[in-house]
C-alpha cells in the first residue's frame, strides 16, 4: 500500500509526493483464506490485465488451474484502461494499485483508493465472477493528517484504512462464497 498526496483539487493533477506504507494486502488475502481452512498459493503468472475477459484468457485460467492443481483462482488486476476525461486516470502513473491519498487544499481529509478489480475464476464452471471493482472511501479528521514534509501524521490513519479496507473486502468475498 502507498500514500500519495496531490496539491490541487480531486482528480486533476499528478502527485506531489509518494511513498511506500507498511500494509501488505497480498498477507491480509492470504490470511483471509487460512482462516477458512483454504490453503493459498500465489502464482504471479498472468501477462495480461484483466479489463477485458477473453476465450483466450479462460483458457489460459484453465490451464493454470490443472498446471497447479487449483480448484479456483483469485485474480487481483491494476486497472489500465480508462476513457476520455476519467477521474480515475490520476491512479495510472502511481506506483501503487492502492493507498491513502490526501490533498495540500484539504488537510483534514484522506481518501483510500484502490485501482484494481478482483475477480474468481471457478475451474469447475469455467467462469469469471468479479468480486470488487475498484475502491474509494472518504474520511475527514479533526486535525491534519500530515506534516510539512507531507508524511502522515500517525498510524491511526494508515490503521483506519487498512481495516476499512479488510471489511470491505471481507464482506464482498464472503457474498461471493455464500452463493
Amino acid at each position: 500500500m502507498g500514500y500519495v498526496v496531490f496539491k490541487g483539487e480531486l482528480f486533476t493533477e499528478k502527485a506531489i509526493f509518494e511513498k511506500d506504507l507498511e500494509y501488505n494486502f497480498i498477507d491480509f488475502i492470504n490470511k483471509y483464506y487460512k482462516e477458512r481452512n483454504i490453503t493459498p498459493k500465489n502464482i504471479d503468472e498472468f501477462p495480461f490485465s484483466m479489463n477485458f475477459i477473453t476465450s483466450d484468457e479462460l483458457k489460459y485460467f484453465q490451464n493454470l488451474c490443472k498446471k497447479n492443481d487449483i480448484d479456483e483462482l483469485l485474480i487481483i488486476s491494476k486497472n489500465k484502461y480508462y476513457f476520455e476525461n476519467d477521474p480515475m486516470s490520476i491512479y495510472k502513473n502511481l506506483n501503487h494499485e492502492l493507498g491513502i491519498e490526501a490533498y495540500v487544499k484539504a488537510k483534514t481529509r484522506a481518501l483510500l483508493y484502490g485501482n484494481f478489480q478482483i475477480y474468481v475464476y471457478n475451474l469447475k464452471n469455467h467462469n469469471v465472477k468479479t468480486v470488487i471493482n475498484k475502491v474509494y472511501m472518504i474520511h475527514r479528521f479533526k486535525n491534519p493528517v500530515f506534516n510539512e514534509s507531507y508524511n502522515l501524521v500517525n498510524k491511526d490513519v494508515e490503521k483506519l484504512f487498512a481495516d476499512d479496507l479488510e471489511k470491505l473486502i471481507t464482506k464482498k468475498m464472503n457474498k461471493y462464497y455464500s452463493k
